[in-house]
């Protein structure tokens, strides 16, 4: 018979390991969540998602993959996800994801293993950063931004073999690596060097077929990322080469909010009839006047009036606008758009508060300006109209143009999208903020 202090260690041990089971199950549902939310922001990623298994391990203090699961301490992930939030998670499963669809812990053998890992960390956490989803992954931050500018100034994609050798080069100290490790570091590579060879092939083609596939869904007319050693296809080149909906894309700036109008789905027909029939023009259930829509109430839409942009394109572009903000399902009847004509000056702000005022406005436009491109008084404008309240609620700003301009030193509040025509020119160095689109995407970068 078990003494008092055994059934006693019993007790506590049983409830120990209940917290731990606990833990994990919890731990489990948070990376659930997070891959869910980067399928639904970036569906090219399911399959992608699918290979990269989540799993608990207490030995791993900081999470790490070996090529196929992501092995974690539940405890860490927990204190991870109350003290940074979701978007930590999400970064860190992607960060992960990135390490195996470029195929770092295939390409480690011979390398310096130190700069090895800053390489691969830094163009995982590069291709994070321009993937262009703010609102799931959070802002890159200065430093990083700094870092960016120093290895990707002169060329858009970069792999991380091509960063190892300009780590390699001996250009920079000791002192700045480390500090970049840190600033960079998201996961663990230590089981990197626990994969057998046997193993790596194996892992290869898993990734390589799971990077084509990706590579397809995200537009990639080029060739199968990752499949050539020193050729991946960076997906931040993908995403930025991407054409978008314009409707898709305004979606983000949906308020939700009451409106006047016949709220049909809750409306009951059964009862409404059955008083007709009873009672005549008395019918028993009233249509509800006021249901919760999500649609766009606030917007600026800046146009680029320089020398550059030909005044048919700029009428194009607000007539095809205009055909999209004017259909019932996008806006609210009543609306706060700011229309912005500027070159390198403010030339005139026109501000619409229903349809009426669109129509009226498209019969009376005016092209004003034709001088250089200089996209910062725009937003300095935009930011005094929020400064005296003219604008109080701004989620994001379209900004039509060919792309040729000075741009903002840094992101503003708000969202804020570049609308091109075409592919802008090769020089033209676009913030990695900036979020792009492009009005017919059967001829832009055609």
């Amino acid at each position: 018979m078990a003494s008092v202090k055994e059934r006693g260690a019993v007790r506590i041990w049983r409830k120990g390991y209940g917290i731990m089971r606990q833990a994990e199950e919890i731990a489990q549902e948070i990376w659930a969540l997070a891959i869910q939310e980067i399928s639904c922001a970036c569906p090219f990623f399911v399959l992608a998602c699918s290979y990269l298994k989540t799993g608990a391990d207490e030995k791993c203090i900081c999470p790490c993959t070996d090529g196929r699961v992501i092995h974690y301490s539940p405890a860490a992930v927990l204190s991870d996800f109350q003290e940074k939030g979701r978007k930590y998670i999400n970064r860190m499963y992607l960060h992960s994801l990135f390490h195996c669809l470029y195929l770092h812990p295939a390409d480690r053998e011979k390398r310096e293993e130190t700069l090895w890992n800053l390489a691969c960390d830094m163009v995982a956490e590069y291709t994070v950063d321009c993937l262009g989803v703010p609102f799931l992954l959070g802002e890159p931050g200065r430093e990083k931004e700094e870092v960016y500018r120093m290895f990707w100034n002169e060329k858009e994609s970069r792999t991380a073999a091509e960063i190892y050798g300009m780590l390699l080069d001996g250009k920079f100290e000791k002192g700045c690596t480390d500090a970049w490790s840190r600033l960079f570091f998201m996961d663990g590579h230590s089981l990197w060097r626990d994969i057998s060879g046997g193993e790596l092939a194996g892992i290869r083609e898993i990734w390589e077929k799971a990077a084509a596939y990706t590579s397809r869904d995200a537009g990639s007319a080029g060739k199968r990322a990752g499949s050539e050693k020193g050729n991946i296809q960076e997906w931040y080149e993908l995403q930025q080469k991407r054409r978008y909906d314009y409707r898709k894309f305004l979606r983000r700036f949906a308020v939700q909010r009451e409106e006047v109008q016949l709220d049909m789905e809750s409306f009951d027909y059964i009862s409404y009839c059955l008083g007709l029939s009873m009672y005549g023009n008395m019918p028993l259930v009233e249509p509800l006047e006021y249901t919760e829509a999500f649609k766009l109430e606030e917007i600026v839409i800046a146009i680029d009036t320089s020398s550059s942009c030909s005044r048919q394109t700029v009428q194009r572009f607000l007539e095809e606008t205009y055909s999209m903000l004017s259909e019932r399902e996008n806006f609210f009847k009543k609306m706060n758009v700011h229309i912005i004509q500027c070159d390198c000056y403010i030339q005139e702000d026109v501000t619409l508060s229903c349809e009426e005022d669109w129509r009226a406005y498209m019969k009376q436009i005016r092209i004003q300006g034709r001088g250089g491109t200089d996209f910062r008084p725009v937003f300095t404008y935009v930011d005094k109209l929020i400064e005296k309240k003219k604008i109080r609620n701004l989620k994001g700003l379209l900004y039509f143009t060919d792309g040729d301009g000075i741009y903002p030193p840094k992101k503003p509040d708000y969202e804020t999208a570049f609308i091109f025509i075409k592919e802008p020119p090769e020089n033209v160095k676009i913030p990695s903020w900036a979020i792009r689109l492009y009005l017919d995407e059967r001829k832009a970068g055609s």
